[in-house]
């Protein structure tokens, strides 16, 4: 677990990192994201329904987050590897940043988001497995047992 909370406090640096070249460089990002968004507000007369609902999506998944972390054992790695998973996905300013043929605002940190991202999910992945390993010989007995 120390190796998970080694990768995931650089999490906590990069970002506001990330977020400071957003802001000096332009927040393209926002207005992608803006528009992937209106569809959904197409869908409801009232736009506050639809924000509500977001805000209410955004807050369970807090939650359960903060309650898989609680729990521990592979509750815990399932909701840590929700984080490292958005820190790979960083990766998308790179892309864009190729597609577009110029530089693509927040490229520049996504490189070491994405890679601090992908080092979580290494370590994630392998405590996963050691907790596989070791419930094994205890599912077996009980497998027996019954």
């Amino acid at each position: 677990m120390q190796d998970i909370k080694r990768w995931f406090v650089w999490l906590i640096v990069i970002l506001p990192l990330h977020l400071a070249e957003q802001f000096l460089t332009g927040l393209d990002e926002l207005y992608e994201l803006r528009g992937q968004l209106d569809v959904f507000y197409g869908w409801f007369a009232n736009t506050d329904y639809v924000t509500v609902t977001f805000v209410g999506i955004v807050v369970m998944l807090v939650f359960l987050l903060v309650y898989g972390t609680l729990i521990g054992g592979r509750p815990r790695l399932i909701a840590l590897s929700f984080f490292a998973v958005s820190g790979c996905a960083e990766i998308h300013h790179l892309l864009k940043t190729v597609l577009h043929g110029a530089y693509f605002p927040g490229a520049v940190t996504a490189i070491p988001f994405a890679a601090i991202g992908l080092q979580l999910m290494r370590t994630i992945v392998r405590e996963f497995r050691k907790a596989s390993a070791t419930c094994a010989p205890a599912l077996e007995q009980a497998y027996q047992q019954a």
